[in-house]
C-alpha cells in the first residue's frame, strides 16, 4: 500500500517539483494551498504525513497545526514543517505542538526525503 502525503505549500513551482519527485519514490501526494482545504483535506485524506511551508496566506502553518491538534484530525507527529523564516521561538513553537520535524528554506530534496522516509519509519513501528 502506498502512503499518502498531503503537501500543503502555496509555493506552485515547489509543490509542483517535490509532488513529482515524491510520486517518482511511490507515494501518493495530494496538494493544497490555500483556505480552510487545508484542514479539510486533512481530516479527509487521513494523510500518513503532512508535509507544510510554515509562511501562506490566510492561516500560517502554525495556525493549521493547532487547529489540527485542537480537533484532533491528525497526531502532530506526523507533520514536518517547511519554512523559509528562522526564528527560534516560532520553530520552539511548533516542536511544543508536537510536530515530527523542521526543515529550513531553500532545501535539498534528498534532505527532505530523509526526513519523510524517517518520519514514516517511525510512526509505521508504533502501531
Amino acid at each position: 500500500m502506498e502512503e499518502t502525503i498531503l503537501l500543503i505549500e502555496d509555493d506552485e513551482n515547489i509543490a509542483r517539483y517535490v509532488k513529482f519527485k515524491l510520486e517518482k519514490k511511490g507515494y501518493d501526494v495530494h496538494h493544497k494551498n490555500n483556505g480552510i482545504d487545508r484542514l479539510e483535506a486533512v481530516d479527509t485524506l487521513d494523510p500518513d504525513l503532512v508535509v507544510m511551508d510554515m509562511m501562506m496566506p490566510g492561516l500560517d502553518g502554525r495556525e493549521v497545526t493547532e487547529r489540527i491538534k485542537e480537533q484532533e484530525l491528525l497526531d502532530p507527529r506526523r507533520i514536518i514543517i517547511l519554512s523559509g523564516k528562522e526564528e527560534n521561538e516560532e520553530i520552539k513553537a511548533l516542536f511544543d505542538l508536537g510536530i515530527y520535524d523542521y526543515l529550513q528554506k531553500p532545501f535539498d530534496f534528498d534532505n527532505l526525503l530523509i526526513r519523510i522516509e524517517r518520519a514514516l519509519t517511525v510512526l509505521r513501528s508504533e502501531t
